[in-house]
């Protein structure tokens, strides 16, 4: 298989339990990475009962290969992988994984950009691909259409207007915006432009700061504040979904190169990302992703992790 999607038209009419019955491998590459977790998730989701583990491309060497792969094992192989950062993989690692006969599970190489790696793949043309394209510029109103309607948040003509006029035009701003504005509106019937401006003139700048904070590995100040949201399922639930995307962010900000002009956040991201490793992000972005499913089961074991992690912060810090 090789494709090519928008956005919206993938969601509409790709087959929602595609990898309950593929096998084999697949790449996927993808224009920004909250498009990367949506389709992640949309892709998982249909996976039926298959057991899926996520690695890094740092993570993938022949070794791995052929441990999971080219050796019998006695229980034998069922086990699916997701692995990040694909463009990261090296020609070698890259060569064994085109020729693998995968069967009975698959291996999805998620790239985010279309430099050398991609490149050489799509010309080999030995693993199937699917793409997901970035807007036109003249398709941004329909981003946001998409956007509210995947997030069924009902917004009304005027509160789009503004939001395209006050925000940057990408999918990522817009989802964690649509997110914040549907968790604080879940049941309204069209949520107005004043209800849109008290949210994104105030929350959105608070979650800035305190992933400002994560990024900075400043620790012991960001438990201090977030500590003070103890009892807000919903309010958390947002803040740790739009961590998972800035983390994402930073564990590759080469996409930022293809950018004619960067913002503050895009120069904090790019400083920021460098104080880490990929493994350090890798576990921070699973444990906010653990948090936000504590979240959404509104499981109170939530704030004592934090506390936990609260206390941690103070005990290094001293």
């Amino acid at each position: 298989m090789h494709s090519k999607w928008q956005i919206w038209d993938f969601f509409s009419s790709f087959k929602r339990d595609y990898l309950k019955t593929f096998e084999g491998t697949l790449a996927i590459n993808s224009f920004d990475p909250i498009c990367l977790k949506m389709v992640k998730d949309f892709l998982t989701r249909g996976a039926d009962d298959k057991v899926i583990h996520y690695k890094m491309a740092a993570e993938v060497t022949r070794g791995w290969i052929e441990e999971e792969f080219q050796t019998l094992s006695l229980f034998g192989n069922s086990e699916s992988f997701f692995i990040h950062q694909a463009q990261d993989l090296n020609a070698e690692m890259l060569e064994m994984i085109s020729n693998l006969d995968v069967s009975g599970r698959f291996l999805i190489l998620s790239f985010e950009n279309e430099l050398a790696t991609w490149k050489k793949l799509v010309k080999e043309g030995k693993i199937g691909t699917l793409v997901i394209e970035p807007p036109r510029f003249w398709e941004i109103n329909k981003l946001l259409d998409f956007t509210c309607a995947h997030l069924r948040l009902p917004l009304s003509y005027e509160a789009k207007t503004w939001i395209l006029d006050a925000l940057e035009n990408n999918l990522g701003t817009f989802y964690n915006a649509c997110c914040l504005i549907k968790l604080n509106h879940p049941e309204a019937r069209e949520v107005g432009i004043n209800e849109v401006k008290e949210l994104l003139t105030l929350e959105k700048l608070d979650q800035f700061q305190l992933a400002s904070l994560v990024a900075r590995k400043k620790q012991k100040e960001f438990f201090e504040k977030l500590v003070a949201l103890e009892g807000d399922f919903e309010k958390m639930r947002g803040f740790f979904n739009f961590m998972q995307s800035h983390l994402i962010k930073m564990a590759d900000p080469s996409y930022l190169a293809q950018k004619a002009r960067l913002t503050q956040y895009d120069k904090d991201l790019q400083s920021t990302s460098k104080l880490w490793k990929s493994d350090e992000l890798m576990n921070e972005i699973q444990k906010f992703n653990r948090w936000e499913l504590l979240c959404k089961k509104k499981d109170s074991h939530l704030w004592h992790e934090i506390k936990e992690a609260h206390l941690r912060s103070i005990s290094v810090a001293r």
